[in-house]
């Protein structure tokens, strides 16, 4: 294959990418450093090869340093760094390798390849013929450097997997990031690193598409988690892309993404004793019995789980709504309720408004 020839294709795409490599594969930086204009398409490339590189690269220390969950889990991450500035025609790509060295390895010489990308998680795997000595460490490498460049240039004809089902699944297990880049666990949906049993947990549900400054002023302030669901009521559930995406707009933030608790009440059941940050419309829509929740049973388990909400003004229809203007107040509500007033040229930001803006342009 024509390398140049092969890599100038890119530049005609304009399709931004970020390469990471953590074995096998340290080639490939340096052929793609070679082609002219590169940097237009090129975001970065990574090479972290020792362990505490790759936990510093992902958040946090892999079961395996070479599979095909870290192959995975590094093109995750490499695609957040390329989305930043591409947006969803960015393509990240991760491998994992072992290969050939001076003494025999046990086990078996593979390259695992992902690709990910906004239509969702490629694999490739290849048991590569076992050796030992420089030459065969030589040969395993250009090897891996091959088939990385065709995870990049012919994902359809390389005969890669679909990897995403199992991109959401590992994401999933470590869904609490926090600001200063490190990404825990939270095993049986006990919150490492938050407070015991909820106590003093501040939670901030929503979709954030995008984030804007109003929710960053909200979050700051009272000190809140970011806490976005998979499978949000009334509207499509977010796959693993959308979660890497939603995690870099957030970046710099607590931010966390759980399953199967799209409801308030099935957040507070998850997390009792916390307290939800809840703007003034959502917490009408919550206490409007139309959507199928009997509203005095729900404010009575609230209670019970001690559940208390923070209660932000909104602009609705040209107009400032705060808690006193909830169509459902009651006497029971106020008892866990409070209002944050919020500063005027933040309170009639809007996600839809933003998104709108940007369907109109194009961005």
């Amino acid at each position: 294959m024509n390398n140049q020839q092969e890599l100038k294709k890119l530049l005609v795409d304009g399709r931004r990418f970020y390469a990471v490599c953590t074995g096998g594969g340290a080639g490939l930086l340096k052929t793609l450093w070679e082609v002219p204009g590169i940097s237009s398409v090129l975001v970065g490339a990574e090479f972290p090869y020792a362990q505490e590189a790759t936990d510093r690269f992902l958040g946090f220390k892999p079961a395996k340093y070479c599979s095909e969950d870290t192959a995975i889990l590094l093109a995750l991450e490499a695609y957040s760094r390329a989305f930043v500035l591409n947006g969803p025609q960015a393509i990240g790509i991760g491998l994992t390798a072992s290969v050939a060295s001076t003494v025999a390895h046990r086990g078996d010489h593979r390259v695992f390849i992902a690709r990910a990308e906004k239509t969702g998680v490629r694999l490739f795997c290849e048991t590569l013929p076992k050796g030992v000595g420089s030459v065969a460490r030589i040969s395993d490498g250009q090897k891996c450097d091959d088939r990385a460049l065709l995870t990049l240039l012919y994902p359809d004809e390389i005969g890669m997997t679909d990897a995403t089902e199992r991109a959401m699944t590992l994401f999933l297990e470590h869904p609490l990031f926090l600001g200063n880049g490190q990404r825990l666990a939270l095993p049986n949906a006990q919150r490492e690193a938050l407070p015991a049993n909820g106590e003093g947990l501040v939670l901030f549900p929503g979709a954030f598409n995008p984030p804007h400054e109003g929710h960053k002023w909200l979050a700051k302030t009272h000190r809140a988690v970011f806490h976005i669901t998979t499978n949000p009521p009334h509207k499509p559930a977010l796959n693993v892309i959308e979660l890497v995406e939603r995690a870099k707009l957030l970046e710099g933030f607590d931010r966390m993404f759980t399953q199967d608790d799209p409801l308030y009440l099935d957040k507070a059941r998850r997390f009792p004793g916390a307290t939800f940050i809840v703007g003034v419309d959502a917490m009408d829509r919550m206490l409007d019995p139309k959507w199928g929740v009997a509203v005095q049973p729900l404010l009575a388990e609230f209670r019970a789980l001690g559940t208390k909400f923070l209660v932000a003004d909104r602009e609705v229809n040209g107009a400032l709504e705060t808690l006193w203007d909830i169509k459902g107040l009651t006497k029971e509500l106020l008892l866990m309720a409070e209002r944050i007033e919020q500063p005027a040229n933040l309170v009639g930001l809007s996600s839809t408004v933003l998104r709108s803006g940007a369907d109109r342009t194009g961005t």
